[in-house]
């Protein structure tokens, strides 16, 4: 009677240890797949990165483009107001020369 029992908790020792083992290597699986989870996300995070100094690098590009027909519209006047000038001051002296 004592041997039954002896090798029944062997058998329910050894399902233990096959079910632990089959655990442990869906858990090694599964931890495999976060590794491999965490490796993707640090490449997603690096291109977003790059994604984020080109979209930063356009704004700048953008704004630059913006600027320039404020500056040729400020060179325009300064070349008028220097023709006015310059035509004022020849006038002048033309008077006072005569």
């Amino acid at each position: 009677m004592e041997d039954c029992a002896y090798r029944e908790a062997g058998v329910q020792a050894l399902q233990s240890a096959k079910a632990a083992h089959h655990r442990l290597d869906q858990l090694e699986k599964d931890v495999n797949d976060i590794h491999a989870l965490a490796q993707a996300m640090a490449a997603t995070r690096m291109e977003m990165q790059d994604v984020k100094e080109d979209v930063r690098d356009v704004k700048e590009e953008i704004s630059r483009l913006a600027a320039q027909p404020g500056n040729r519209w400020d060179r325009i006047v300064n070349a008028a107001v220097s023709a006015v000038s310059t035509g004022l001051i020849s006038a002048l002296l033309v008077l006072i020369l005569r």
